[in-house]
């Protein structure tokens, strides 16, 4: 199972998030020779990023909803098909070979058609060779052919399918004729070694094949004698025992597959077919896409090893940040500048975490310490990323090496740090124009402590009046959001970038918030002067009152 390996940011990524994972996936993949690093996103972007990634011409990160385990991570991918028009001893051998459970059967246009294993076949022959009825196949004189390994001598209607009655000629001749005489010539398979006399006479009847064993050859005289009468010839190099046995499996292989079995969606949840797994024929069912292609083959075994995903997480380091059901997950590595949460790991990791105002800028520092070259677009979106997260430079989070790094990709872009910073922020002011919904969600980070859980979004906007005149549809989502989910309470922290101030609406526990020491503009609504960073200045202080609370 190849391996992929995802490089996600938190839940609702803003651009450091985002931009982080691009980066540090092209990071990896440059340093690693088997890297198959995935740049991935755990939401929606957001105008700024949206404008950055179109800018600068890179294609968004892969959206995953969620890492809730599904078939596809766990099914084998390297597995033989069968198309349905083949011989059924061409399947048998596919089966055989690779020590299968099952055998999916395919159309014409590589579609799931149904699948081929033991049980039925098993059945499928027992109804074949039953005493109690005639040796009736489904067969073509092409399958006969390449099953038998045989040596044409005269073909017709070749590819033709036809109920095919496999007659041995094993007895006397006069017992033989009254057998061949009470069957419909043209549904005739006879078997017969170099008794000319059967030849003959099967020819004269026009059977629809007739089929030589040991490798005997047609008589001249009876060759044109079949070719008048239309009857096929073939030379089978078997005896006429195994060339009986063996002409049974020319049936093509979709008359023996299971009709039955209805195959899983690759990105079915593992938890919803479980049962569909436990009650299937050897415990293993085929996997196909959207479009009925067969992708894979799973089984009960399968959900023992290790899924095809492995994680590095950029830009947070909880659970309640990451992506649901993280934890399935093996965690590769973690690159972040927040404070540390509770995520647990069942192995050590590579954990990079230091006090500065961008995850980028930590990224931006390995591809100098590595000695990579920056090409102009990483660089680009390395710089919007210490920006964004810096509100160019200027929060209280921001650090000597966040100046250095911004000045480095600077001089390698060619793009100013301010007028460039301009142009992210400006973007910013396009957040208002959607849903209040969409955007308490764009930019959520939910917290914990041993007692309670909270949410906390934050926007940028030049103008926090046109904030203040949405205030109520604000105060309305946010009191829908503290209920649905049991929070402690939900805020939204609006930082005004010109002038590096913020303000916090928040809604929740009464008691709580009459807690806030923050100066009161109205009900629910607080002043954060000289407060932009929601990390380093209004987080610490609001999980210092949660902890004292109650």
């Amino acid at each position: 199972m190849d391996k992929k390996r995802y490089v996600i940011g938190h839940k609702n990524p803003d651009t450091d998030s985002v931009v982080s994972a691009i980066a540090y996936a092209h990071f990896k993949n440059h340093v690693e020779d088997d890297g198959n690093y995935i740049p991935v996103r755990a939401g929606k972007l957001n105008p700024q990023t949206e404008y950055i990634l179109d800018r600068f011409k890179v294609k968004p990160p892969k959206f995953v909803n969620d890492l809730t385990p599904r078939v596809e991570n766990y099914m084998k991918r390297d597995i033989n098909t069968i198309n349905f028009n083949e011989p059924l001893w061409d399947a048998l051998e596919k089966l055989n070979d690779n020590n299968a459970r099952l055998l999916p059967i395919i159309d014409d246009e590589n579609k799931y058609f149904s699948v081929l294993h033991y049980n039925v076949f098993a059945q499928s022959i027992i109804d074949i060779v039953s005493p109690s009825k005639d040796k009736i196949i489904p067969t073509s004189i092409s399958h006969l052919t390449n099953t038998l390994k045989a040596q044409p001598i005269l073909t017709f209607n070749e590819n033709e399918i036809f109920n095919g009655y496999i007659s041995v000629a094993a007895m006397e001749f006069e017992s033989f004729k009254k057998m061949i005489d009470a069957k419909i010539p043209d549904n005739v398979v006879c078997i017969v070694g170099d008794r000319k006399k059967v030849q003959k006479y099967v020819i004269e009847k026009g059977v629809q094949a007739l089929i030589i064993t040991g490798g005997h050859m047609l008589d001249k005289d009876l060759k044109k004698l079949a070719r008048d009468n239309e009857v096929s010839v073939l030379i089978s190099p078997f005896a006429t025992s195994k060339t009986s046995w063996l002409s049974v499996y020319s049936t093509p292989v979709k008359y023996m597959g299971d009709n039955n079995i209805e195959p899983l969606k690759e990105d079915a949840y593992i938890s919803r077919i479980m049962k569909k797994l436990e009650e299937s024929v050897s415990r293993c069912l085929p996997v196909v896409d959207k479009d009925g292609h067969v992708k894979g083959v799973l089984s009960e075994s399968d959900l023992v090893n290790e899924p095809n995903i492995e994680i590095i997480m950029v830009d947070h380091n909880e659970q309640s940040q990451a992506l649901d059901g993280i934890e399935n997950y093996k965690i590769l590595e973690i690159i972040d500048h927040h404070r540390l949460g509770n995520l647990h790991t069942d192995n050590p990791i590579r954990f990079i975490n230091k006090p500065v105002g961008s995850t980028t800028t930590l990224i931006t520092e390995m591809y100098r310490e590595q000695k990579i070259p920056l090409g102009k677009k990483i660089a680009s979106l390395l710089l919007a990323g210490i920006l964004s997260d810096t509100v160019i430079l200027q929060s209280t989070t921001t650090t000597k090496e966040d100046k250095e790094m911004a000045e480095y990709l600077s001089g390698i872009t060619d793009l100013s740090i301010e007028k460039f910073g301009k142009d992210i922020t400006r973007i910013s002011t396009e957040i208002l124009k959607k849903p209040i919904k969409e955007i308490l969600n764009m930019d959520m980070k939910i917290y914990k402590t041993s007692e309670y859980k909270f949410s906390v979004s934050q926007i940028e906007v030049v103008s926090p009046e046109k904030v203040m005149d949405k205030e109520n549809d604000f105060f309305e989502k946010l009191e829908e959001k503290k209920n649905r989910n049991g929070y402690l309470f939900s805020a939204l922290m609006v930082t005004d970038i010109v002038n590096l101030n913020s303000l916090l609406l928040i809604k929740g526990d009464k008691d709580f918030i009459l807690r806030i020491g923050y100066p009161k503009i109205k009900e629910n609504i607080y002043e954060l002067n000289n407060i932009i960073s929601r990390k380093k200045q209004l987080i610490p202080y609001l999980m210092e009152l949660v902890k004292k609370y109650g």
